[in-house]
């Protein structure tokens, strides 16, 4: 009963565990009410690194690339997904620090979204990500299995969204790609696989918005949203805030951003 009325003061803020917290207790602020829970989540003790948080469930990475969802408030939903590592090698890269080429190899997945809760239907559901040091797309198909890279879309995103049936991703230079969800369902009656697939259109033109009014957006390791800020105490309207300026220093961090 107490979970139901945490989940009901959604959505919440992941606050940066630090190294001198013992355990593997997490804490969560309600951008509604300021309350701030307490979970114990055994992930954030096996070497994990927070890269979304989506639908409901943090998404975390560690260092073989294996991807980890769960549910903080049951904690008995988790799904662990196949090895990125093994279908997309890793790709040298001459443009990029020494450093960050470390980090990145460590932690290859920068950020991760759902098209949909994976327990509300274990085998119709697609993450996407945005992985490795060239910050590439690629999405896990729950139908097949499989890990698959969408070359043609290029290099260096910064953000993945799924809105209204679709995922769109921007990358460093302003850039927008929608992708439309083609996922066939199996028939009950037939053993058949049948594979999905997404079909990207690029959309180079831009257009500026003026004035959000009273919504402020967020944006960071978080499913990044728009929110109204007669719902978000303190929050100011026409405004975006950061929960992560992706300092190197914190961005690979146990739960990410540390400067929201």
């Amino acid at each position: 009963m107490e979970d139901s009325k945490h989940a009901e003061d959604k959505p919440w803020l992941a606050l940066p565990r630090h190294n001198r917290e013992k355990g593997c207790s997490m804490r969560f602020q309600s951008v509604t009410s300021n309350n701030v829970y307490h979970y114990e989540l055994a992930a954030c003790a096996s070497g994990k690194t927070l890269c979304g948080s989506s639908s409901g469930f943090l998404i975390m990475v560690d260092e073989t690339s294996q991807i980890s969802m769960i549910d903080p408030l049951t904690k008995a939903r988790r799904f662990t997904l196949p090895t990125i590592l093994p279908s997309l090698p890793p790709k040298p890269s001459t443009d990029i620090e020494p450093s960050e080429r470390r980090l990145t190899h460590k932690y290859p997945v920068h950020k991760a979204v759902l098209s949909s809760p994976p327990d509300r239907n274990p085998y119709d559901y697609i993450l996407m990500v945005i992985h490795g040091e060239e910050r590439e797309l690629a999405y896990y198909s729950a139908l097949t299995q499989t890990w698959i890279e969408i070359q043609e879309a290029g290099r260096y995103y910064d953000d993945i969204i799924f809105r209204l049936g679709k995922f769109y991703a921007v990358d460093e230079y302003g850039k927008v790609i929608s992708f439309v969800s083609l996922v066939c369902h199996a028939m009950a009656s037939s053993r058949k696989q049948v594979r999905s697939t997404l079909v990207g259109v690029i959309r180079e033109k831009d257009a500026r918005v003026g004035d959000m009014g009273n919504w402020a957006i967020f944006l960071g390791q978080n499913e990044s949203m728009a929110l109204s800020i007669r719902v978000v105490k303190g929050a100011k309207g026409n405004c975006i805030y950061f929960t992560d300026d992706n300092f190197d220093a914190y961005k690979y961090g146990v739960v990410g951003g540390h400067d929201i």
